[in-house]
């Protein structure tokens, strides 16, 4: 019993002491909590409740004009100045108030981060607006003011799925990104065709990784329904709207009746929803309207990643249903010091869930082992930030 109490008080001491021992066990911690279900509801019974403190929620109004960001800023109660994150909501309908974000973000703060979560209107109307972008730019300079308790020289932004483009400009953006020292993309994309060729056909291939999962019919509605919009002829927008629900709804005959009073161009972007050959999605995107055209080109990250200065933590799941793991293989190469990107295709992971599925002994051993300890990888040089 001594010696184990001897042990314990070591062991103790080494993790109180010892910044890289501390760093690991709180890495441990958090992952597992994160790959826990039930702190989801619960996020203070987790694991890392054990050896962290409790952390604060703050609601704020950051003012951008004469309206106002609705926010919550999450922060241990020690008043230390800390290292922050700013972490967008990506495209879900509860936004900054959804169960899985409020558990990662109250994970962030104990583990030492003082973490702002902004409400971006856009994305929780399962929109790309690129008014988001600026609500993003200004959500992270009011964090940047927030002195008492933000070391400002150590400041990143996290993006998840959909929502990782907006980050991505922003951290472009030429006011803030000499302050943006990191930026995670978990899930994310590169280029909008790459994705619309997935969503419709299921194919993808990029540097000699290619395959085919079946389309996921929530990714290709969010899509299309959501940004119509963007196409110029009412008429058409009208049509569209009614064409895209008829088609949701399986009920192919009754959209068949609204196609005939479509313009060329819209017919081609309804060709584009139900087309299934990869090769014909460029042909098909180029015959769209230019609106629609325009838009696409304005969410590709190719023009932006020059002016990223940040270093880049970026995670996909091998067998994401909604976006292409190789898209974030794009993002990666796209960098041209590789000594600012640390990527990690995981197989646990689905889009931007866990993967929920059982392996057999030799699928632990051979698959989800080595994906675990890339992804504990990948979150210890996320918390290695505040360094």
């Amino acid at each position: 019993r001594k010696l184990f109490l001897i042990l314990g008080c070591l062991l103790l001491l080494f993790v109180v002491f010892f910044p890289q021992i501390r760093l690991g066990t709180i890495t441990a911690f958090f992952l597992y909590d994160l790959l826990d279900e039930t702190t989801v509801s619960a996020p203070d019974r987790g694991s890392l409740a054990w050896v962290t403190g409790s952390p604060l929620v703050e609601r704020v109004q950051i003012s951008r004009g004469e309206e106002q960001i609705p926010a919550d800023l999450y922060r241990l109660p020690d008043g230390k100045r800390r290292a922050a994150i700013l972490l967008t909501h990506g495209i879900i309908e509860e936004g900054k108030d959804d169960p899985r974000l409020i558990r990662f973000a109250r994970s962030l703060a104990r583990a030492g981060f003082v973490v702002l979560v902004p409400e971006l209107k856009g994305m929780k109307s399962f929109r790309i607006l690129f008014s988001d972008v600026d609500d993003i730019v200004i959500s992270f300079r009011y964090l940047a003011s927030r002195k008492e308790i933000v070391d400002e020289k150590k400041m990143g932004l996290i993006g998840f799925s959909y929502g990782a483009g907006p980050t991505f400009m922003a951290a472009a953006d030429p006011s803030i990104r000499r302050q943006v020292k990191f930026l995670v993309s978990f899930g994310g994309y590169y280029d909008p065709i790459n994705v619309i060729r997935f969503i419709t056909t299921g194919y993808y291939e990029y540097r000699g990784e290619k395959g085919f999962l079946k389309p996921e019919p929530y990714g290709k509605w969010v899509f299309f329904m959501n940004n119509v919009d963007y196409v110029e002829n009412e008429k058409d927008r009208r049509l569209l709207k009614a064409v895209f629900k008829k088609e949701e709804e399986q009920k192919r005959d009754e959209a068949a009746n609204l196609l005939g009073s479509l313009t060329p161009q819209g017919r081609y972007l309804y060709e584009l929803l139900i087309n299934e050959d990869p090769g014909r999605v460029d042909d098909l995107v180029k015959k769209t309207d230019p609106r629609v055209r325009d838009y696409l080109g304005r969410l590709a990250l190719a023009p932006l990643i020059p002016s990223i200065h940040a270093y880049l933590l970026i995670g996909h799941g091998s067998t994401d249903p909604l976006i292409p793991y190789t898209e974030s293989l794009r993002l990666a190469d796209a960098v041209q010091d590789k000594d600012r990107v640390h990527l990690a295709i995981l197989k646990l992971f689905t889009h931007v869930d866990p993967a929920r599925k059982s392996f057999s002994p030799k699928e632990f051993l051979t698959v989800y082992l080595p994906s675990m300890l890339e992804f504990y990888y990948l979150i210890y040089d996320l918390l290695s930030q505040q360094k």
